[in-house]
């Protein structure tokens, strides 16, 4: 079978690369010196090169001393003149389409995209896919059920697309990958009408193989599974049928993209209704050979895989390896191990505390300690130098003599304004302990920093089933939770700069109106990402205005 002849040559490229990996991995302070020297000299032609002296740099220290840390403010003119059409801006080798960022506040960002930026990112890619393929040798059985936003979004004054890195990285896979392994068609994605483009995805897939689902977000899994039991009556019918009953009438390029998938098929409705009669119309069930889940497993993220086993019960699940529309800055080791991608791009490191104290000197990572944080800085072949991308990092191990790292939130997701120096993960870890205690489910949750009428907290959560607890108690084990885990914070609460933590219960479905409303804006659907930290004010007014303004009052608790 073609596809297996697929997964075969796959897995001889993968092991190629890996082995490359491993030897580099051995020494990879001369790794990545390699790699920025070769950056450096492909585009000291380039505006930013020439400015900055690209031609005559010599080493990684002669790189440091002649370019600061950057971030997209200190990079924009240039990026706003390759926008514009203007040549050799950050690279000799002009972007051919702009990656955009995602977020739910702030303007939205434009990464410069080169093919050798691209080759960059795949490298990660094959090593982390052949050790997935290696721990999970049944997903050759079947196909990939991926999930990503559309490449184009939109084009610049000079004619260059931008929109996802994730759709770009799709449409550059080769016809027999997209044909035999990753089959939906690039349409199905960008349906607008959110609930129409979820339905086509079930429609294609449940008359497919699928042995992984493979997507950043968890949250837009939970959503699949949420719409198999929704639309599970219509979608067999559909099956049975032939035919495709969105929510909203398909264009007329989808209905010609899907129309393959289309063809009647009683027999598999059969076998769909008789699970759907028994209860039993889950993903484990429809998909016999499902063995994997690949997603976003750590930070604000984890919190939603507590959700995964209601819809696709015992299926194992696998961190999808850190990276951004940036950079890629990890690579799947197996065994929940994540090594720094030394082949990818040049990577820097500053201490946490370092940073915090004005301190900016730069290690590289063989230079690292298991146990601390750290800020990351990217430097690619997009055209990013010394690319401060507000990320903090936690060392975790070694492979060789290259570090394990675990992403662990953004730099801004910290909140101290009495110093209690709260961060996103201690939140998050909070709300999971909460729940173990209090034997509970939220769907959806974030913590708000409050000023008036005097420095407090507030968590707004929205239940998942039927049974919740009392406000009160929930948010009095949640302040105690947050003390255990955050000393600073424990201090001020006891004395007194902190006050009582409030808690207020949202309207059941808010969470999925916050998603809708996001992706009508702009967002794409599966990078959507709520902080579980929201120090910035205007996430409050988001949180009421999705939440439809009909919010319980605050519990008050006082526990001090």
């Amino acid at each position: 079978m073609l596809r297996s002849l697929l997964y075969k040559a796959f897995f001889a490229l993968g092991k190629r690369e890996v082995t490359r990996f491993d030897s580099d991995a051995q020494s990879p302070d001369l790794t990545q010196s390699r790699h920025l020297l070769d950056i450096l000299q492909r585009n000291a032609g380039s505006v930013y090169g020439k400015k900055h002296g690209f031609g005559s740099i010599q080493s990684v220290r002669d790189f440091q001393n002649a370019v600061p840390i950057n971030d997209y403010d200190s990079l924009s003119e240039y990026v706003n003149r390759a926008c514009a059409g203007e040549k050799s801006q950050l690279t000799l080798e002009d972007p051919f389409m702009f990656a955009t960022t995602s977020g739910t506040a702030g303007e939205r960002k434009m990464i410069p995209v080169t093919r050798s930026y691209i080759k960059e990112f795949r490298r990660a890619s094959v090593v982390s896919g052949f050790n997935l393929l290696k721990s999970h040798p049944t997903l050759t059985k079947g196909i990939a059920l991926s999930v990503f936003s559309p490449a184009e979004e939109g084009r610049t004054e000079a004619g260059i697309p931008y929109g996802a890195i994730s759709g770009r990285l799709y449409m550059e896979e080769p016809k027999l990958i997209k044909r035999f392994i990753s089959p939906i068609p690039y349409e199905v994605f960008i349906v607008k009408h959110y609930e129409s483009r979820y339905y086509t995805l079930l429609r294609l897939a449940l008359v497919l193989p699928v042995t992984v689902i493979y997507t950043l977000n968890p949250s837009t899994i939970v959503m699949l599974g949420k719409r198999l039991k929704i639309y599970g009556e219509s979608l067999i019918r559909d099956i049975a049928d032939g035919t495709i009953s969105t929510p909203q009438a398909l264009p007329q390029e989808v209905l010609q993209a899907v129309k393959p998938f289309l063809k009647p098929n009683p027999e598999r409705a059969r076998a769909l209704f008789q699970l759907l009669e028994a209860g039993k119309f889950n993903a484990e069930n429809i998909w016999a050979d499902l063995s994997l889940i690949s997603c976003w497993t750590k930070a604000a993220a984890s919190f939603y895989l507590q959700d995964l086993p209601l819809y696709f019960g015992s299926t194992p699940v696998s961190d999808i390896t850190y990276g951004a529309s940036e950079g890629r800055g990890t690579v799947n080791l197996g065994d929940g191990r994540q090594g720094l991608a030394i082949r990818s791009h040049f990577f820097e490191f500053v201490a946490v505390e370092d940073w915090q104290a004005g301190d900016k000197k730069a290690l590289l990572c063989h230079e690292l300690e298991v146990g601390r944080e750290y800020y990351i800085l990217f430097t690619t072949s997009g055209g990013l130098y010394r690319y401060h991308i507000n990320d903090i990092v936690k060392v975790v191990g070694w492979y060789n003599r290259t570090p394990l790292i675990e992403f662990l939130h953004k730099g801004g997701n910290i909140s101290s304004f009495t110093g209690e120096k709260l961060t996103e993960s201690q939140v998050t870890e909070a709300m999971v302990a909460t729940q173990r205690e209090l034997n509970f489910r939220a769907r959806f949750f974030t913590l708000l920093p409050v000023f008036r009428p005097e420095p407090h907290y507030e968590l707004y959560l929205e239940f998942g089933g039927t049974q919740a607890p009392d406000e009160t108690a929930l948010a009095r084990a949640f302040d105690r939770h947050l003390c255990r885990l955050n000393i600073e914070y424990e201090a001020k609460r006891e004395s007194l700069r902190l006050a009582d933590v409030k808690a207020v219960r949202l309207p059941g479905e808010s969470y999925e109106r916050l998603r809708k409303e996001l992706v009508a804006q702009g967002v794409p659907d599966a990078q959507v990402k709520v902080s579980h930290l929201n120090p910035k004010s205007q996430v409050r007014q988001m949180v009421e205005a999705f939440a439809g303004g009909t919010l319980a009052g605050p519990a008050h608790i006082n526990n001090a």
